[in-house]
């Protein structure tokens, strides 16, 4: 039966060989070793038999190509492997056989998202805000698909939709920037420490009493927290009472009171609930609503 610390080894070496440029053994060990997995010779020939026994994929050295690559069948969903490793790597979920992960894997939907792509670093990103280092990474453009390297300073880690994202600040720029870990690559805690301004620490709060991720603190610096008081129906006030809009979010009959910084966000997710949701304060975002509201209907 596999261990915890088997499965995250096992998890780093399928993750780093699915990116189809066959890794060397020295790439893979170096690779493992950036998540603090240090292993020996011995110990890195029983981890590609494990993955072999445990799930079914064959890791293969292609001597043409100095490197290894993973085979299996051709209809095997890979994205549903490393989210369900992902799962069994952080619960008490631990597999005795293959057939019991193809039984389970059967069982498991997930939407094609890449939901466990970058929740590998949350430890390390924690333990370089909480000693606060600089880290240094690769993050992919979600636009343009380019690789850009930084240097920055992090302050907070924000789940949203299932997915995470780090809020950092930039040096050079002079301005905190918001990067999804499942763009970030390369990532390596550095020896630089940096000390937490107190104004700059201030930002970083505001930007966990938003809703969503649209916080620019540069264009608008003194963005209010304001209250805002939502009428929902019944249907949806059950929901909302187990999923909270926000962590400030209280009900009082069907009413739920929100104290965060309005931004588009939460304009697009109001709407979302149609005729679930009325806005009862404040009356400049009502306003706002309405028109987008009757801006849409126009279209029909």
């Amino acid at each position: 039966m596999p261990t915890k610390n088997t499965i995250r080894r096992n998890y780093l070496i399928i993750r780093r060989i699915l990116q189809n440029d066959y890794p060397s053994k020295r790439t893979l060990l170096d690779y493992m070793k950036r998540y603090d997995v240090e292993i020996g010779e011995r110990t890195f020939q029983r981890d590609l038999a494990d993955i072999r026994s445990n799930f079914d994929i064959e890791i293969i050295y292609d001597e043409q190509k100095n490197g290894y690559y993973a085979q299996t069948d051709s209809t095997f969903d890979f994205d549903k492997l490393l989210y369900f490793i992902g799962l069994a790597e952080s619960s008490d979920i631990i597999l005795s056989t293959v057939k019991d992960r193809n039984k389970l894997l059967e069982y498991l939907s997930i939407s094609p998202t890449p939901h466990a792509k970058g929740v590998e670093n949350i430890g390390r990103l924690l333990q370089a805000i909480q000693s606060q280092m600089s880290i240094h990474f690769e993050h992919r453009n979600y636009q343009t698909g380019r690789l850009k390297e930084y240097t920055v300073f992090p302050y907070l880690l924000k789940e949203f939709e299932g997915m995470w994202y780090l809020f950092a600040y930039i040096s050079e720029l002079k301005a905190f920037r918001t990067f999804g870990l499942d763009r970030i690559s390369d990532l390596i805690i550095t020896d630089n420490h940096f000390q937490r301004e107190k104004v700059l620490e201030l930002t970083a709060d505001k930007f966990n009493q938003i809703y969503g991720l649209i916080y620019e603190p540069d264009n608008n610096p003194n963005a209010p927290i304001e209250k805002v008081e939502l009428r929902f129906s019944d249907t949806m006030l059950h929901y909302l009472k187990a999923l909270p809009l926000h962590q400030s979010q209280t009900i009082n009959e069907n009413i739920i009171t929100l104290h965060l910084i309005i931004n588009p966000e939460l304009e697009n997710k109001i709407i979302s609930y149609g005729e679930q949701v009325e806005v009862l304060y404040p009356l400049s975002l009502r306003k706002r609503i309405i028109q987008r509201l009757q801006k849409a209907i126009s279209q029909y």
